[in-house]
């Protein structure tokens, strides 16, 4: 049962890294890196004031808090963009788009959510470990490995 076990994880850690590649997710890995580093890049001025929503074929659409900020932010599209994809390993960012907030009042800002960090259970942790432990490729490992532990940790909630 055990040898069973341990084969699987191999056919799983020899399958794993180029299924990735092949389907693309290590660059939306990659490009969706930006959203827990996103004050980091861009400043806590501008991360106050616009969260990324989505990206979308190359693109990063951000929700900005009114349409102040959202000219502002307008005027500094090619240097967020600069920002952005020096922070990029794998892909590029192709452009920038923005909105304004959808079905929020006007005194609701996108900045009164508030993230909350939760760091998993010790035992799931290694449990999780264990399982990615057998894929061979080390940065597939540790970016599968970070992208659980963000998944499981970082909790968005709206402040009351």
């Amino acid at each position: 049962m055990v040898w069973q076990k341990k084969n699987k994880q191999k056919v799983l850690a020899a399958f794993l890294p180029d299924l990735t590649r092949e389907r693309g997710w290590e660059k939306q890995l990659d490009l969706h890196s930006i959203f827990p580093r996103w004050q980091e890049l861009v400043g806590s001025e501008v991360s106050d004031h616009a969260q990324p929503l989505k990206i979308v074929r190359g693109i990063l659409w951000l929700e900005v808090e009114n349409s102040s900020w959202l000219q502002h932010l307008q005027y500094q599209k090619i240097e967020l963009l600069d920002i952005l994809n020096q922070s990029l390993r794998l892909s590029r960012l192709s452009d920038i788009k923005m909105v304004l907030p959808v079905g929020k009042k006007k005194s609701e800002k996108v900045s009164d959510r508030t993230v909350s960090f939760v760091p998993p259970d010790e035992k799931k942790i290694a449990a999780f470990e264990q399982q990615v432990g057998c894929i061979a490729d080390e940065k597939c490992r540790e970016s599968l490995m970070q992208f659980w532990y963000l998944s499981h940790a970082c909790k968005i909630e709206d402040k009351k």
